[in-house]
């Protein structure tokens, strides 16, 4: 990557010491207990997934267990508004969701099953309403909660493909009647001893490429090609051989793979670009996408690639609260910009269909203009 120096403001950080140095503490008798308001709960809202069901609508999942549908607004209106809000029947958080048309979304629900949310054609009427919860896809407990899903084609026919906490990949036929059906199971786990220190093997990333094929990263480090529908193992490859942390999520355009992981200390990498011209991934580039270089560890949660108008471009969401952008010139990682996106923690993101808008959500959802 070529060198490039950046700045953060630090004003209204400033403005929030100075205002809250003038207010008084507030005086209590000395009779009165410290805490007389007990805490009986509190909402996680942080995001967890996001896919975009159409070219104006995308669905968040969230940790506390509900999924929003929202629309970019319009010109009269401040942000994306928000359509439908569901929850999940197992109560659990969303860890996974997809779209697989603009009428079906298919989430994670607990570890032993999919929730399948369906809404009618609607003929002149708002896309983003109207889905119900369609049918639940049990599978066996062993191959844990979904992390990652896919909606893909392959020999004429569609497929959901999900990757889950065990270290599996499952493939579900797509019917042309609106079922799923479970045909294939394959085990992604890597034979080496897993890139972290607490043996996790989720599959955070899976991505199309090639007539259907299908890649897989996960947080034993290892990035795996698969054929769709029978499962065939194409490659296999440690994306860093020295690696302390698994892969987050992967992102893959023509014959590009980014792989997003933490960085531990100051010589790791958080962004790995590969060339997967020659069947299997070759490194290209790499870089520590990080304001503050002194950080033990810096999260890359997701990235995603897309194309730009001169060439592929991609995005990065880091544990900083910021989001990156670049392009990829002559197989390096480019930066051209770096925004703030959250007041604190990663942010998960997709890059709309018509490639103009980038969605990023935590807590607050926000639209970028990608062109």
């Amino acid at each position: 990557m070529r060198p490039a120096t950046y700045g953060i403001g630090l004003c209204a950080g400033f403005f929030s010491l100075v205002f809250l140095a003038t207010l008084s503490p507030p005086s209590f008798s000395a009779d009165v207990p410290v805490q007389t308001i007990r805490p009986a709960g509190t909402t996680v809202t942080f995001a967890q997934t996001m896919d975009w069901f159409d070219a104006t609508h995308f669905a968040i999942g969230r940790w506390d267990g509900t999924i929003s549908l929202f629309r970019i607004p319009s010109a009269s209106e401040f942000g994306p508004v928000v359509t439908q809000a569901m929850a999940l029947p197992s109560g659990r958080g969303v860890e996974m969701l997809t779209a697989v048309d603009d009428a079906t979304i298919v989430s994670s629900d607990g570890s032993d099953g999919l929730a399948v949310w369906h809404r009618p054609t609607i003929t002149g009427g708002e896309p983003g309403k109207g889905f119900e919860l369609a049918v639940r896809l049990p599978y066996d407990q062993a191959y844990g909660a979904a992390n990652s899903g896919l909606a893909t084609t392959a020999s004429g026919e569609n497929y959901l493909i999900t990757g889950h906490e065990s270290g599996s990949v499952l493939f579900w036929h797509y019917k042309a009647d609106g079922s799923f059906e479970l045909t294939k199971a394959v085990n992604v786990q890597s034979p080496q001893t897993p890139a972290n220190p607490w043996g996790l093997r989720n599959v955070r990333g899976l991505a199309a490429w090639r007539n259907g094929n299908v890649i897989t990263g996960s947080e034993d480090g290892d990035v795996v090609g698969l054929n769709v529908p029978d499962g065939q193992e194409l490659f296999r490859l440690r994306y860093n051989v020295t690696a302390q942390r698994g892969i987050n999520n992967i992102s893959v355009a023509d014959d590009l793979l980014l792989v997003a992981n933490c960085a531990v200390g100051s010589s790791d990498k958080n962004l790995w670009l590969f060339d997967l011209s020659t069947g299997a991934p070759v490194l290209a580039d790499a870089e520590n996408l990080a304001i503050d270089l002194f950080r033990s560890q810096v999260f890359d949660f997701d990235t995603d690639l897309a194309k730009g108008p001169d060439g592929p471009i991609f995005f990065s969401s880091t544990e900083e609260g910021l989001l990156w952008m670049g392009r990829v010139d002559a197989g390096q990682l480019v930066v051209s910009g770096v925004t703030k996106s959250s007041a604190e923690g990663g942010s998960i993101m997709d890059v709309s269909p018509g490639g103009d808008l980038i969605a990023v959500a935590t807590n607050t959802i926000r639209l970028f203009k990608t062109k």
